[in-house]
Formats: C-alpha cells, structure tokens, sequence
C-alpha cells in the first residue's frame, strides 16, 4: 500500500478524533498506582518503607498517546515526500528521517503503560515501569534494522526478554478490570504483526516498515481508546 497523503492525514486524524471523542463522552478512568515511600521509624535511627495508593487520571495520557499516533502519520507522509520510501530499512535510511523513528517508539512505549495501568489497577509503580521497558526496549530491538548475518543468539535474547516483560505485566492483573488476560493477548498479537512487518522480508522496504507501523499505531489507538471506554 502506498502511502498517499489522503491515506496518512485520514488514518492519523480519524484516530485521533475517535480517541478525544471517546474521552471526552465516556466516565473518567482512574487507577491506583502504589508508590513505595521512605520512612523515619522509631527515633530516627532506623529506615523503613511504605506504600501509599495514588490515583491517576488516564485521560490525558490517552489522548497523549493517540497524539503521538497522528504525529507518526505526518511524519511518515513527509518521509515518502522525500523520495525514502523505496529505500531499504537501514541504519543509514533512519538517519535521514528525523523523528519518524523516534516518535514511533515514544508511541510503542506510551501505548505499553497505558495498557499496563489499566489492566494492572491498582498498579505496582516498578512493576508497572520494569513491564514497560522489557516490552518496549525488546521489541524495539527485534524490529530494529539487521545486518548482513543474522544473530540468532540476540533474536531469541529479544523474544526471551519481551517475554519477561510480558509475564512481569501478567502477574500484576487483577480482578479490578474484566477481560484484563484478553486484553493483553491482544496487545501481544499486535506486536507480533509489528514483529513480523519489520522481519518478514530479508531485506525490508521504508515503505513496508512504514505501513505496519501505520497500521499498529492506528489499530493500537483505537484498542486504547476501546479499552479506556470499557474501564469507566
């Protein structure tokens, strides 16, 4: 599919619109994040520790999010405007294209907490941070441009990692929310296509990279915004 500029404004402006209506016509989802504080015990000689709940409004972050999403739309635009689409997915090539790649991430990342917040609620803070950065940061290298050789070693060390970020999500969910074990398979399965956009050819196209991740970011706002519809 090419990326026309009707094709790039329409899927970033549609998911947009759809996630600020959601938010702005659906009860407001709150979660408890648990944050351990230090404390004083006795006369001051000695430390402990102790959580306090505190609540955090998901709205905001939501649309953040969705923002993101229609930034990457534009920016992805711009990227075949200047001719890169045809290029293969190299190191090289992401240099070129300013923050087409960064704000994809940005995205990834924001996408992944939300999701963690909401089926995590009440949320363990370093739980919820140390669940993000495993799925983000593994993902991001298994979707990362490869060389010549493929390590196999580094691959399975990836899927091993996002893994571990999977099941540090898993064991956090709780019966406050429905469906939270669905609602993360789904989260996993869009990965996976990500995954497969970015791996599938030997030598990947800017232009199908571009288009699994436009596809991602769009699907993965409309989920969120489903999700925080479903959570009030």
């Amino acid at each position: 599919m090419e990326v026309t500029k009707g094709t790039a404004y329409g899927l970033g402006l549609s998911q947009c619109v759809i996630t600020l209506g959601v938010v702005l016509f659906s009860p407001g989802v709150e979660v408890d994040v648990i944050v351990p504080h230090f404390r004083l015990t006795g006369n001051h000689s000695s430390v402990g520790f102790s959580s306090e709940a505190t609540s955090l409004h998901l709205g905001i972050g939501v649309v953040g999010t969705s923002f993101l999403a229609a930034m990457f739309a534009m920016v992805s635009y711009n990227t075949h405007e200047q001719g890169l689409a045809g290029q293969d997915f190299q190191a090289d090539t992401l240099e070129q294209m300013g923050l087409w790649d960064p704000l994809f991430w940005a995205y990834c990342m924001m996408s992944h907490a939300m999701v963690t917040l909401v089926v995590g609620d009440p949320v363990d803070l370093f739980g919820a941070l140390a669940a993000t950065s495993f799925m983000s940061y593994f993902l991001f290298r298994a979707c990362s441009p490869k060389g010549q050789t493929l390590n196999l070693t580094q691959e399975n060390l990836n899927i091993l990692g996002y893994g571990v970020g999977v099941m540090l999500l898993v064991v956090q969910l709780t019966d406050t929310r429905a469906n939270g074990m669905s609602v993360v398979m789904l989260m996993v399965v869009l990965d996976y296509f990500l995954g497969i956009g970015h791996t599938y050819d030997r030598q990947a196209t800017i232009e199908t990279v571009s288009n699994s991740r436009l596809f991602y970011v769009c699907a993965g706002s409309v989920g969120l915004a489903l999700l925080y519809a479903m959570s009030g």
